[in-house]
């Protein structure tokens, strides 16, 4: 593609079609998020931890493609197709990496440990910390039904849109 193509691509902008099933995908993906992290507020009253801000300052990040994608969407920014995309592979992809294997940074408090660790208990901070039932992996695989389709859905418009532009 030639660089007149591509910015003739990236000015176009989306049809009035595109551009809602791409702020639907993010509104999705927002769900999704949102969904997950009400079963961590749940877990955490069950355990009786308190949730530090830097948390769910950091938690922030997992918002930043669906939101993105929700804006450019609203804006009627082929982008939406790309960042939709992205996010839509990118967002279950963290939540089942950080839940599956753990984490070694110790950011993310007692989700530090992974769900089959904390299933069988761990000692976090002076306090043990034992609960991880059928609704939290419930909770976690919902992330891929929610979010992958987005992907397959912003791609199939990104790939639909870059053959319009090298054709036109």
């Amino acid at each position: 593609m030639s660089d007149k193509q591509t910015a003739a691509m990236l000015d176009k902008k989306l049809d009035e079609k595109t551009a809602h099933t791409m702020f639907v995908c993010g509104i999705v993906m927002v769900i999704a998020v949102l969904i997950h992290d009400g079963d961590h507020i749940r877990q955490a009253l069950n355990w009786g931890y308190h949730i530090p801000l830097a948390i769910w300052a950091l938690n922030l990040t997992v918002y930043i493609f669906p939101v993105i994608t929700i804006f450019l969407a609203r804006s009627r920014r082929m982008s939406a197709t790309l960042v939709g995309a992205i996010g839509g592979i990118f967002t279950p992809a963290s939540f089942l990496g950080l839940h599956l294997f753990g984490s070694a940074t110790g950011l993310w408090g007692v989700w530090n440990f992974s769900y089959f660790a904390l299933m069988k208990g761990v000692e976090y901070q002076g306090n043990y910390y034992q609960g991880v039932d059928w609704l939290s992996w419930v909770l976690l695989f919902h992330m891929v039904p929610c979010c992958v389709p987005c992907a397959v859905i912003g791609f199939k418009h990104w790939r639909r849109l870059k053959k319009e532009a090298q054709l036109g």
